[in-house]
């Protein structure tokens, strides 16, 4: 709250931004290692399968981020029992939350799978790889949802050094099980399992250091508690929770218009588009434990110096990124499977139509963290919403009755494009409104 807003802003984004990159390779490295060892067909597998990361990163979101908001607004108001409070409960919430999730997808696997765009030549390759996130289910959760608590207890570092560990024991593991070992899908998963262990262990480490100020208070209300994290972290949640809806109607869409090339194509899109998103989440974390503190402490000036910081960051990552898909799609996707003809014709034309929401998407994912932290979370959710469900559902489903499958190539920078317009407007009319 004392330091230098510049300085604080870089010391807390390499780290965030680094453990939201380590993130999203674990399946950006899956992807490679499926589409060069089973093609297309395990490229559109990976497809299937990619809402189930996104069940998880909203759990582990709605609970870790929603505690560790309301850790630092406490703790920027001088109370250090009423934040240990909102980290207990926050253990409690995703702790139950897990076990519900834990026991609908060990039940309801099969249909679940094809709700989510297999069919019956993809299901035996989707199941292959499903099964070990669902049989582990909580080593999937617990990491994201310790790293929120770890940057708010002054611990960032240790954990980008947890998910970058952990990341690279996942790569080892992509090409030792796939390949050596002959596992295929498997061992794509069963990689993304170990690195993702080999994480929570190292983060959990924090609890025995001197420096960890985290501890286990049980708060007064707990039901209030409760409530108040879910409405706080829901802002933030919402992105994932909503891009499982969107990968699951895409996926769909394509299919009824399009092709299994086309599927396979949009396999290495979603993988890079979560890449780039967990990159914008990078920026957001960054920016959460510095405006909630100062926010609690009354000093308004100091989380607008580092939002204007943070919004640079995005908009020069969203140009850098609409750049790479518009000069190298054909070299993307040769990276990502091994590819034929048809994969070579249809990528150009889907990935420089898709990219184009990269310009627009920092500046949604940035807002809604930024909101949440200034306890904005009526909006932050309104914007979180509108870009992944609302506006993107209705677009998703009414331009391919017009354009066919490029309708739903464009929907997206549509809905990004014109939802940035209103976060920008929440931003700025709160910026205004406390300085009249």
């Amino acid at each position: 709250m004392k330091g230098n807003p510049k300085r604080l802003y870089h010391k807390y984004l390499l780290p965030s931004f680094a453990s939201a990159l380590m993130i999203s390779i674990y399946s950006f490295v899956d992807t490679i290692a499926v589409g060069q060892y089973a093609g297309p067909p395990g490229t559109a597998a990976i497809a299937v399968v990619t809402p189930l990361y996104g069940i998880f990163t909203f759990l582990a979101i709605l609970c870790g981020v929603g505690g560790a908001v309301l850790l630092g607004k406490s703790r920027g108001e001088g109370n250090f029992e009423k934040g240990n409070a909102y980290f207990t409960a926050s253990l409690i919430l995703v702790s139950v939350f897990t076990l519900i999730a834990w026991i609908v997808f060990l039940v309801f696997a099969e249909p679940i799978l094809r709700f989510f765009g297999a069919d019956d030549s993809l299901m035996p390759e989707v199941r292959a790889y499903a099964k070990w996130l669902i049989w582990f289910l909580p080593v999937f959760l617990l990491p994201t949802s310790l790293g929120a608590f770890l940057r708010n207890d002054g611990a960032p570092r240790l954990a980008m050094a947890a998910v970058i560990i952990g990341g690279c024991v996942n790569v080892f593991g992509d090409w030792f099980l796939v390949f050596p070992m002959d596992m295929g899908l498997s061992g794509a998963a069963l990689a993304t399992l170990i690195g993702n262990g080999v994480q929570a262990l190292i983060m959990l480490s924090h609890f025995f250091r001197p420096s960890c100020r985290l501890r286990l208070v049980l708060p007064s209300c707990p039901g209030a508690a409760f409530r108040k994290i879910l409405s706080v972290g829901i802002g933030a949640s919402v992105i994932d929770f909503a891009t499982v809806f969107l990968i699951i109607l895409i996926n769909n869409q394509i299919m009824r218009y399009g092709t299994s090339t086309d599927l396979a194509v949009y396999g290495v899109v979603a993988t890079i588009a979560a890449l780039f998103q967990a990159m914008f989440c990078g920026v957001g974390q960054a920016i959460q434990p510095i405006v909630s503190a100062n926010f609690g402490a009354g000093q308004r000036e100091r989380c607008q110096q580092v939002w204007k910081l943070s919004l640079r960051t995005a908009l020069l990552l969203g140009v850098f990124f609409v750049l790479v898909c518009m000069l190298f799609p054909t070299w993307i996707v040769r990276v990502f499977m091994a590819v034929n003809a048809e994969v070579l014709a249809a990528a150009p034309g889907i990935l420089r139509r898709y990219s184009m929401l990269f310009l627009f998407q920092g500046i949604t994912v940035l807002s809604t963290y930024y909101l949440q932290s200034i306890m904005q979370n009526r909006q932050s959710m309104a914007v979180a919403l509108l870009r992944s469900a609302a506006l993107s559902g209705a677009l998703l489903a009414l331009l391919p009755i017009a354009l066919g499958i490029t309708g739903v190539w464009i929907a997206m920078p549509i809905s990004e494009c014109l939802t940035a317009v209103l976060a920008l407007y929440f931003v700025y009319k709160d910026r205004f409104r406390k300085s009249a």
